[in-house]
Formats: structure tokens, sequence, C-alpha cells
């Protein structure tokens, strides 16, 4: 006879009639579907059936005692509950969602998660408490979109449990912690959570109170903090010790909740198991991910390609758990394969710009008292006022920044620069100006291009033909050489064949060299100008206002017929020049990671350049990236792969 499994009995053995019920599922063993499902109770009628179709033994357990039985009824009943109001979440938002195929990948995560929690609902109960879906339910009502985050979030988490090869308890314990860990959301205004714009410092704080709120909602006076609770408070926590960086009860909240909720929270994480240490770390990397690919308020949903330079960036300094980063690094890639595909269009990532600048002749000004930028570089000004938003960048292209603003600066924003007369010349600084020297900014790009030398050109007998053409060769000679594709739209054939005969090769790895600055004008100068928004649409420019941040180039405004001048702007306190941010359009991808670009400066439209190139009307920045730059060649693999994560060392925090 072969020996029985624990738990394993035969369906003979009087044992099992006596309040049993089944351990796990039954299979017909010719169909290999599940003929009975785990916890039915065996009776008679059972062992006759189980019986014809020749099972023999059966994995047993007896039915737990009445008092218990009433817990698990409650929790099967707030567990329904709980689905119901998934279902809700998900039934709201589908109306509003483009994309049907996210659509159905939420529902099937949805019924996979639903299963998961069935199935391991005897491990789990505990999480199940009126407590927690009462709130759950106040979330809903107050922010559906917050709720909607949470549960993203807990799928996101479910596939990286998958992968790390968790069991399902702890997947599902983890799961159920995530979706309440925003709880604390439904105290935060709602002009806070769909405000459209940057946060000013005030919604700022109570965003950062979140965290708190929701752990005071779950905590239960008298019990033990649970994971759920922990989850919330400690979600916004990073995994290393890194200086202003995460927030929560570890980093902002410990000494509030001891007071409070008297209960250490230090000491709690010190005795937390390795598995719900590890749960409550995950929590960060799910949560930010969601967000990042999530549309909100203030901003679209981001693409893949950017969502990845982002994490990876975070990554690196140390947000999050190197192996749960591996993990969903290599989920992520799976499932977003074509990183580059055909016609996507984004924001040049900032970490391929290198902004350099070139001083300009000094101009005569009245005697002011100024500060340049490489004397408050000097008197250690510099990272202050960066970090409360001063942009740096613009004070070197103006030329420097007068005290009297300073000034003003250190006293709205409570900084504490000495601003003393006795500090400039212990620094060997004269404050009165009479000359400023302005810088002009530039963006230089790593990128392969086509591009012919002057020597190539000659070599080739393509130059001679240029010269027929009445081509700039002296400006030719100057850019050291020309984009082939300037030469065949002006009728120049340029042989593959040819070139490639005379050992020439026309991609090239070359530096590409952007303006960084030019003169725009933003809504609210607009408005400070009298330009309404009648005449705005009347010259066919207003919903390019609306749409681009940064402003509307002024070249653009002149040629659509708005009169602007420079003593207008002056009368009115404006500086026009600006940033320009810059964005890329994929035109021909080459592998996940490397593809050929247009160049585009934010807010212009492709058809419409080809459109005003035909009539000779580019500005001069359009006409240098559509023809002196084209197309090029940029490689992202060094921001999309999977960075060196072996530095990273869990913080004292969590320790």
């Amino acid at each position: 006879m072969t020996k029985l499994k624990d738990g394993e009995y035969q369906i003979y053995d009087p044992a099992i009639l006596n309040n049993m019920r089944l351990f796990c599922d039954i299979k017909d063993p010719k169909k290999r579907t599940i003929l009975v499902s785990k916890h039915t109770l065996i009776t008679e009628e059972l062992i006759e059936q189980l019986y014809k179709h020749n099972i023999k033994t059966v994995f047993a357990e007896v039915v737990m005692e009445e008092p218990t039985k009433k817990a698990v009824k409650a929790s099967i009943k707030y567990m329904e509950e709980t689905f119901e109001l998934i279902e809700g979440v998900f039934t709201k938002d589908d109306g509003g969602l483009d994309d049907v195929t996210k659509t159905l990948t939420n529902r099937k995560q949805m019924k996979s998660l639903e299963n998961l929690i069935r199935e391991n609902l005897d491990e789990i109960e505990e999480l199940f408490s009126t407590n927690s879906i009462k709130k759950l339910v106040m979330l809903t009502e107050h922010h559906n979109g917050t709720v909607r985050h949470s549960l993203i979030a807990a799928f996101q988490l479910m596939a990286i449990g998958r992968e790390l090869k968790w069991n399902n308890s702890k997947i599902v314990k983890a799961t159920m912690a995530l979706i309440n860990h925003d709880i604390g959301k439904a105290k935060v205004k709602i002009d806070t959570l769909d405000c459209p714009n940057k946060l000013n410092s005030k919604q700022w704080k109570e965003i950062q109170f979140h965290p708190l709120f929701g752990c005071r909602m779950l905590y239960r006076e008298g019990k033990d903090p649970d994971l759920m609770m922990l989850a919330a408070l400690l979600h916004h926590e990073w995994y290393a010790t890194v200086e202003g960086k995460g927030y929560g009860g570890l980093t902002l909240y410990g000494d509030f909740v001891q007071r409070a909720m008297k209960f250490d929270v230090k000491e709690v994480v010190d005795n937390l198991s390795d598995d719900e240490r590890e749960i409550i770390q995950l929590t960060s990397l799910v949560d930010m991910v969601s967000a990042l690919e999530e549309r909100r308020a203030y901003k679209r949903e981001l693409d893949p390609f950017k969502v990845l330079i982002i994490m990876n960036s975070d990554a690196k300094m140390g947000h999050f758990h190197p192996v749960h980063y591996q993990a969903w690094h290599k989920i992520y890639h799976r499932q977003n394969p074509y990183l580059l595909r055909l016609g996507l269009r984004m924001a040049l990532p900032r970490e391929k710009e290198e902004r350099i600048f070139t001083a300009q002749p000094a101009i005569t000004i009245a005697p002011t008292p100024l500060l340049t930028y490489y004397e408050m570089e000097t008197l250690g000004f510099l990272g202050i006022l960066r970090n409360v938003g001063i942009d740096m960048e613009r004070i070197r292209r103006r030329g420097g920044l007068s005290i009297k603003i300073l000034t003003k600066i250190n006293k709205e924003k409570s900084l504490d620069l000495d601003l003393s007369y006795s500090n400039f010349e212990n620094s060997n600084i004269t404050i009165v100006k009479t000359k400023l020297v302005r810088e002009r900014q530039f963006i230089k790009l790593e990128a392969w291009q086509k591009w012919l030398t002057v020597a190539e050109l000659k070599k080739s007998g393509l130059l001679a033909r240029a010269k027929q053409l009445n081509f700039d060769l002296a400006l030719i000679d100057k850019q050291g050489g020309i984009n082939p594709e300037r030469l065949e739209k002006r009728g120049i054939k340029v042989a593959k064949s040819k070139l490639d005969s005379l050992g020439i090769k026309t991609l090239k790895k070359l530096p590409v060299q952007l303006p960084g600055s030019e003169n725009r004008l933003t809504s609210m100068d607009l408005e400070k100008l009298g330009i309404t928004d009648r005449l705005l649409e009347k010259a066919g420019c207003l919903e390019q206002v609306k749409k681009v941040k940064s402003g509307i180039p002024l070249e653009l405004l002149k040629r659509q017929g708005i009169k602007i001048t420079d003593s207008m702007m002056a009368k009115n306190g404006i500086d026009s020049i600006r940033k320009i941010f810059y964005d890329i359009q994929v035109v021909e991808e080459i592998s996940s990671s490397k593809a050929i670009f247009r160049i585009l400066r934010e807010g212009d439209d492709p058809e419409e350049l080809d459109s005003i190139s035909e009539k000779n009307q580019l500005s001069q920045i359009q006409d240098l990236l559509l023809n002196q730059v084209g197309h090029v060649i940029m490689d992202f693999s060094d921001l999309l792969e999977l960075p060196d994560l072996s530095h990273i060392v869990c913080g004292k925090h969590w320790s």
C-alpha cells in the first residue's frame, strides 16, 4: 500500500465524515478539470461521487470551530464587498479609457486578483475588516482616480511578486496592503489632488501628510500595527538613505505617531518579518511607476520610454530595493518591446542634453548694483537659490541679478543669504556694474548624422556642382560640411555607390549644437500686453499658446500679424529670452534603444513646418533643425538598460 502524505486520507476512512472538508481542489483524472472545489464539506454523497470517478484518496482538514467560522464568514462578506467596489472603480473609469487593450488587461488582472484572494482567504482573512472596507469606500467617493491608481499599482505588484517567485499567500497579502496604501488621500482636498499646475508649498505639504492620514485612518486602538497600516505609513520611504528624499513614518512622522498612537515606528519596523519588510519596500516602486503611467490633472500619461528613463534614474539614487527593481525592469521590457515605435514624439530627455554657455560681447549699462552668476557662485548662493526654484541659467543669459531683486527673494523665501557690503568686500566683489556680459546658451547632443565634409565634397565632385547651384560655399566651409539631404533637396544626386567606392561614409558621430534660448512669450506675458484670446484666435495661434507652457516664439506671433515691440515689453517688465524645450520624433526604429529622429521645438507641428518650408518662411531655428541638422541617430541604451545597482545599500532607517 502506498504511504499516505500528511493530511491525505483514504475515501473510505470514517474519520473524514467527522466534520471535515477538502483541503485542496480535486481534479478529474481524465479531463484534468476541477471536479470538486477546496473547502467543500465531506459527506457520504460526495464520497460516492468520488468513488465513481475512481478517486481513492483526498486531502482533508477539520472544519474550524464556531467562533473562527463566524470570522471567516465576515471576511468573505467583506471580500465580496471589496470585489464589488473594485468592479465599480473600473466600470466607472472604463468609459473614459481610449485604450481598449488597457481596459481588457485591467479586467483580466482584476479577475486574477479575485481568484488569488479566494484561494488564500484562510491565510489572509485578518486583512479584511469592516473598518478598512469603509475607508476604501470613503476614498472611492472622494476621489475615484486614487483608488484606480491603487488597483493598478496592486496589479504591478502581483506581476513582480510572481517574477520574484513569491508564494501566493505573500503576493495576496502584499496586494491587499497596497490597495489601501493611499487611503490617506481621502483627507486631502480635491483641489490639491486635481491641481492642474505645479503644487504650491501649502498643497505640497498637504500631499506629504497623506501617509500619516492613512496610518491614522487604519490604526486600530489596542491592536498591533498591521501590514495594511504600515504600507499606508511607509510607502513613500526610499530604500537607501538619501538626504532630502522620502517621507513617512521613518523620516518625518515617527515622533507624532509615538505621541498620538503610542507605538514606536522604528521598533515596529525592526520587528517585522523579512517578508513584511520586503512587501512594504516594494510598495514605493509600484506606487511610483503607476503614477508615471497614469493621466493626472497636471500631466498626461508618460510613454514607456520616458517611464524607464525616470525609473532608472531614481533606482541609481537608491529609491528602490535593487532585487525588486531588477525584476520590474525585466517585466517592463517584456511588456514594452517597441520602446521607439515609428512616429513616437516625446520631450528630449534632459539626461542627453549638455547645456553650454558662450559669453557675448560686453554691453554698457547705467551703474547698477548687481551680482553676476560667477560672483554668486563665489559667495555660495547658487545651491540655495536653485533649491527655491530660481532659474540660474536665466540669470546667466541676462548677465546677472540685481541686488534689489536678490534682497526681495531673500526676504520672500526666508533665505539666509549674506547680502552685506562687508561680505562682498571680503570676496573682492564690486557690486556696482557699468558693463554687462550676457551669455548665450546652447544645447549639445551626442548623435550620429549624415554629413559630408568639405574635403569629401571636393573628392566626390559634389562641391563644384554645389557651386553651380549657388550654395553658400563659405558657410559650408565654416560649418565643416553639409547634410547630404540638403544637396538632394536642391537636385544634386548623392550616389551612395560612388561614395562607397571612394571610401566615404556619410554617417558620422557628430555633436549637434542647438540654440538653448530664444524670444518667447507666455500666456501671462500676452495678458500683460493686452493681447486677448480673441486676437490670438483670429491670428490662428490661440491653440498653441494654450498648449505650450514654455511660451510661443515671438517671431511666430509677428509672422501671424501680432505686433509686439521691445518698448512694449520693457514697459511691462517682460524679459522674453526663455529656455527652448525640444521634442524628438522617431522617423525609423533601429532597435529598442536606438532610432533615427527628427528634432522639433516644443509646440512645432511637423506638417506645418513642411508647409511653411515650401514658402521659405521658416524661422532661423526651424531652418537649422530641418535643413542643417536634418535627421539624427541617437542611442538611449545608457538610459534604458538595467543600471548597475551594486552600490545601493539598505538605509539604516529600515534596520
